[in-house]
């Protein structure tokens, strides 16, 4: 896992996969930068619904911040 780009993890903390995604915290003990997020409250798919979650608005921005940060050079 090492070489890898940046990653950003977003995890929602009332999904079936929430535990797949906390598995991200290996990253950076291979040397890859990663940030792991967790939403307390959010179910999967919530990016998807900013008008009926409210975690989603600021995970969006969170994610914009990222790749704006990395992408831009």
């Amino acid at each position: 896992m090492s070489g890898l780009a940046p990653a950003l993890v977003v995890v929602p903390t009332l999904d079936p996969l929430a535990d797949h995604g906390r598995t991200a915290q290996r990253l950076p003990e291979a040397g890859t930068p990663a940030q792991l997020t967790e939403h307390p409250g959010a179910t999967h798919a919530f990016l998807s619904m900013p008008g009926l979650v409210p975690q989603a608005k600021s995970a969006r921005t969170e994610i914009t911040e990222f790749l704006r940060s990395h992408l831009d050079g």
